[in-house]
Order: structure tokens, then sequence, then C-alpha cells
């Protein structure tokens, strides 16, 4: 009875395969570590142009990175992509560009944007941010933008730059 009962269970569990993996040594590895950057939220954003190039302007902030401790792509696909927790705001901004096509959807009361379409434009067109955007005039937000289903976040520059040799030796162990 015991065996069968074993062998049972190995074939249900050979029918439920996962790919899972710790993560443990990845949040070893932010131990410490700082991120620049802004979390678009669709109440905080405004809209600035300058010399003809359009930007989007966010606050911006110190975030610290962590990653959920087990990565699965299987029965966790929602759940894989790290997190980022607000430290401290720095009550500055930070000017993203964009394309004219989506200032001028952003612009019009019909118009409409999620925030995961505006942070993979931003990465598409791979500018990097301003600080400061001196005699840029501005535009107001009309369109509808819905939060998606994860936080949409730009990280900016890690600090430090690479983990201590004592971090990465203690990722490597774990």
């Amino acid at each position: 009875m015991k065996k069968s009962t074993a062998i049972s269970l190995a074939a249900v569990a050979a029918l439920l395969p996962s790919c899972a993996y710790m993560q443990t040594n990845k949040n070893i590895r932010e131990l410490g570590a700082t991120y620049h950057g802004s979390e678009l939220k669709a109440e905080t954003l405004s809209l600035h142009r300058k010399s003809g190039q359009w930007y989007l302007g966010s606050p911006s902030g110190h975030y610290s990175k962590h990653y959920p401790v087990i990565h699965d792509d299987v029965f966790f696909k929602e759940d894989n992509d790290p997190t980022y927790t607000l430290l401290q705001t720095d009550g500055k901004r930070l000017y993203y560009p964009i394309s004219s096509g989506t200032a001028a959807c952003l612009q019009r009361t019909d118009g409409y944007a999620q925030t995961d379409a505006l942070v993979t434009e931003i990465q598409r067109l791979g500018g990097t941010p301003l600080a400061a955007l001196p005699g840029a005039s501005t535009s107001s937000i009309r369109a509808e933008i819905a939060q998606g289903e994860r936080t949409a976040m730009l990280p900016g520059q890690r600090t430090p730059q690479e983990p201590e040799l004592s971090t990465r030796i203690l990722a490597e162990v774990d």
C-alpha cells in the first residue's frame, strides 16, 4: 500500500513540472544598495516640451530593490519581477524623453495610456533622464492613465555601483 501511494505521488509530481529556484542570493547582493529613479504614477506625471522633444516628468527618489524569494515561471508567473520600495524622496523630478505621438495622445481628452506602456516606450527610446529642464513649456495631461498590475518603475543608477567583495562572496555561498 505504501509503495503504491509513493508511486502515485511521484507520478503526480512528474505531471507538475516547475522551474522554481531560490533568489536569496540576489537579495543579498542588493543589501545596502539604493537606486535613484522614478515610479510612474498617473497623479504625479507632467508633460513638457523643449526644442521639439517631448518629456514626461516624474518625481524622483531613492529606492531599494527586493526579489521574491522563489522565482517560478510555472506557478507564480506574475510575482517574479523585483519590487522597489521608496526609501526617500528628494523633492526633484526626472524628465524622460517620449515620442511626439505619445505626447499627442496624452494631451487628448479621449486619450488613454498605461504606465507599463509608458515605461516600455521610455526604455525603448533609451534616453537618459534629465535632472532639469529649464525653459521648457508645460502641457496638461488630459488622457486617462491606468496603473498596470505592477508598479511602473524606472530605476536609475545603483549606489554603490557594485556590491562589496564580502557581499558577493556571501551571495555566492548562498
